[in-house]
């Protein structure tokens, strides 16, 4: 038997199945129904294009900035060390202990400290730097209630530098006898006959410098800490390492807007996408490369139909003998296929012709699928089988060769033929009816005269 066609090939006036790129007639129908649409969007991106564009690179406008000229910066430390003066088994008389958190009470209870202070800046004059440090004693109650109960202050340094200039170190340098001060503690809280909270022990430094830093007239002032602690054959310092203060000069500035590369490549790729899109949808409808006839859009249709009803539909090759019955034609395929549901039958698909048959009661009903467009003939309905007679109607042919039916395939043809009307027209004595009636009426002649049959055969008129 031979290969049934692809249902989704579309039938050209010679029966052969080929046709346009559908794809590109739906794009067509789709830039035709949506052409005001797109219109509008391209004219939009134009404009928001143009305004990318205007903004950017012919009326950037300004802005406000503000931005740092010149800035001082003023650093304090404090550098400690302890000279062993008693002799041990791990250290020599004269050795130096620097920067440690904890000294030995017993082989170096003295402890030498500095203050330094330095200053940064673009420009200075007349810088006048002043520290002054002050030993603490004092008894405190709990963090939370922050009592006083006693306090002594002693100075022990006071320093001042004149036309210090940026970079230079002032230093302070001050000595503090940890068994002196553990002495002196003990000695207060034996004659006060209590100590209530916690004593503590700290040196308190006061920081001034003073001058026309990067032409501003400054006044800087600050304190900082350094903290000792007597343990009984230790001591433990506490130091809060460098210190640092500083201010910046700023200007506020009015300068042109600037954009990133981005929105400067952006504005004119989105102004030339939108005009490119307005030229081309302009073009394309002047020229007539968008929009669809009335053939084209009746041909969608129709794919749209065989689409959507294609589980209704089987494929069968229709026999000569199909055609006998009175034919009746529907506007379209959704209305065949609703009329054969409604009447409990299938929608056939003849692969000869493209044609669509359904058959109910003594009628076969069809609907002919318009021609792809693309086809030399333009509009039109797939061809049916060649039926003409003689007053041009389209009425049922013999031939055997006939739709696709040749000599090899007689033998499987006339069994798809036969399990077809055996189906769906019953046991063919309509058919038989049909076809013996017309016999019977070829053998009357056509002027109503009776015909001279001669004698009886037993000689009887």
């Amino acid at each position: 038997m031979s290969t049934l066609p692809d249902p989704d090939d579309p039938i050209g006036p010679d029966g052969s199945r080929a046709g346009p790129d559908e794809t590109r007639l739906r794009a067509r129908a789709f830039l035709d129904a949506q052409f005001s649409v797109l219109l509008v969007v391209c004219l939009l991106v134009a404009a928001a294009g143009g305004g990318l564009v205007y903004t950017t690179h012919v009326d950037p406008g300004t802005e406000t900035q503000t931005r740092t000229v010149s800035s001082w910066n003023v650093e304090t430390e404090y550098v400690h060390s302890a000279e062993v003066t008693e002799p041990s088994p791990v250290f020599s008389i004269g050795d130096e202990l620097t920067n440690r958190e904890t000294y030995f009470a017993s082989v170096a209870p003295e402890l030498d400290v500095a203050a330094q202070t330095t200053y940064t800046a673009d420009s200075a004059e007349s810088v006048d730097v002043t520290l002054e440090s002050t030993l603490v004693v004092r008894n405190v109650g709990g963090e939370e209630s922050g009592t006083v109960y006693w306090e002594q202050r002693e100075a022990v340094d006071s320093t001042t530098a004149t036309d210090v200039g940026p970079g230079e170190t002032v230093s302070a340098p001050f000595t503090l006898n940890s068994t002196a001060i553990d002495e002196r503690v003990a000695t207060i809280e034996e004659e006060l006959g209590a100590s209530p909270g916690e004593t503590e022990t700290f040196v308190v430094t006061d920081v001034e410098v003073a001058g026309t830093l990067n032409g501003e007239n400054v006044t800087y002032t600050r304190s900082v800490q350094f903290g000792i602690s007597h343990e009984g054959a230790t001591y433990t310092v506490s130091d809060p390492g460098v210190q640092s203060d500083g201010d910046e000069q700023q200007v506020t500035e009015t300068v042109e807007r600037t954009y990133g590369p981005l929105r400067g490549v952006g504005g004119p790729l989105t102004l030339l996408v939108g005009l490119l899109g307005v030229a081309g949808l302009g073009y394309a409808r002047y020229e007539g490369l968008i929009g669809i006839d009335e053939a084209e859009r009746e041909y969608l249709s129709f794919r749209d139909d065989r689409s959507e009803f294609d589980e209704w539909i089987t494929r069968v090759r229709l026999p000569p003998e199909a055609h006998d019955r009175p034919e009746a034609y529907a506007d379209g395929l959704r209305d065949l296929v609703d009329f054969a549901i409604d009447n409990d039958t299938g929608v056939v698909e003849d692969p000869n012709t493209g044609a669509f048959h359904a058959v109910s009661g003594e009628f076969v009903y069809t609907y002919r699928p318009p021609l792809a467009p693309g086809f030399g003939g333009g509009a039109g309905r797939a061809p049916g089988p060649d039926r003409s007679g003689g007053d041009g109607r389209e009425t049922a042919g013999s031939d055997a060769n006939e739709d696709g039916f040749d000599g090899d395939e007689s033998g499987d043809d006339e069994a798809d033929a036969g399990l077809f009307t055996s189906s769906l027209f019953g046991d063919g004595s309509d058919a038989t009816e049909s076809s013996e009636s017309g016999t019977a009426s070829d053998e009357e002649p056509d002027d109503g005269s009776e015909r001279d049959e001669g004698p009886a055969p037993d000689g009887r008129e």
